[in-house]
């Protein structure tokens, strides 16, 4: 990870105290596991769909739930929009990729620099926490028989911030220095996955396999941010589930399609992005087998296999279901 002259590469963690304190525990479940708890109100900004390419839109949630028909709400998750239990009859509006995790899209952090400013007595002095794993190596492919490309070391922090199920290296800086992070292996601009002004008085929250950002702060701020027209922004709660949550019809399905692996071997699915097809193979003499998956999707597919090493039939049903359930999801980049 490469930062501007103006940030500093931090060894001042205690600076992140107060944000342990205040965060749920990781198998809660909740939103609060991931941005502190305790602040008056709570918002999340859902990212953009698909970077704008040669000069095309932004495409965003509400563009989604236009085609898909599935209305946007306080709870919305991504796969619901993009994986309606309907099959629209025009094409969606996005191609392949989901929507970025762990970072923002930068016309959406300036936006939201220029929001928080107002909301904090020390926009100058700020907080930003990077997730280790992306201060790995960086790659390039050349052609062959070309000099070798030199990649300069990245910095390594000295000393981390230690969270549940996380670490960060830390950078002190201004707030406009938000949007000064590259990742260094891709090129890809990135914004802090946390960050917050030495008074404390809020917190941007961007988990690392999240299609959105949470934010925390004074009910003026949040009441601000949804009402912002440059963001796609709902209401968020601390009581609020974290992660990807698979209900209503498309439980039922998976279910449904985990009846007939078992009896038959084998189910094609289709849906609104795709289509899933799904190979039991049991070994022989045993209640054990392999479960392969295939996801078809517009601009290509993915699939793999994987061992269910058990005699259970409960344990066996919920192996399976698990990787239809992903292969699902993968339809839409969850």
């Amino acid at each position: 990870m490469a930062s501007s002259d103006a940030l500093t590469m931090s060894e001042n963690v205690s600076a992140a105290g107060w944000i342990r304190e205040r965060l749920s525990p990781w198998n809660s479940r909740l939103m609060t596991s991931v941005v502190p708890s305790g602040f008056d109100a709570y918002a999340r900004i859902l990212h953009p769909v698909e970077l704008p390419r040669d000069g095309g839109p932004v495409i965003r949630w509400a563009d989604v739930s236009r085609w898909s028909g599935v209305p946007l709400h306080p709870l919305v998750q991504w796969h619901e929009v993009a994986l309606p239990e309907t099959i629209p009859p025009t094409e969606p509006p996005w191609r392949s990729q989901g929507p970025r995790q762990g970072t923002l899209f930068f016309p959406d952090a300036e936006a939201l620099i220029e929001d928080l400013t107002s909301y904090t007595a020390t926009p100058n002095v700020c907080f930003f926490c990077v997730w280790v794993g992306y201060f790995g190596g960086a790659a390039v492919f050349v052609p062959l028989g070309s000099p070798p490309v030199h990649i300069p070391a990245l910095a390594q922090p000295s000393r981390l911030v230690e969270l549940p199920f996380r670490e960060y290296g830390l950078y002190e800086g201004s707030l406009a220095e938000a949007t000064s992070f590259k990742m260094a292996s891709s090129h890809h601009q990135q914004t802090p996955n946390l960050w917050w002004p030495a008074d404390q008085s809020w917190c941007v929250a961007s988990e690392i396999d999240l299609p959105w950002t949470y934010v925390g702060g004074s009910s003026e701020l949040i009441d601000h941010l949804l009402g912002d027209e440059r963001l796609e922004t709902v209401a968020a709660s601390p009581g609020d589930p974290l992660w990807i949550d698979i209900g209503g019809w498309l439980s039922d399905l998976i279910e449904h399609a985990v009846d007939e692996v078992l009896s038959t071997g084998s189910v094609s699915l289709s849906l609104a992005a795709g289509t899933v097809t799904v190979q039991w193979e049991r070994s022989r003499g045993r209640r054990k087998g392999t479960i392969t998956t295939r996801s078809e999707r517009s601009g290509g597919w993915s699939g793999g296999g994987s061992p269910v090493n058990t005699r259970d039939p409960f344990e066996m049903r919920r192996k399976i279901a698990l990787q239809i359930h992903r292969a699902a999801l993968s339809l839409v980049n969850v």
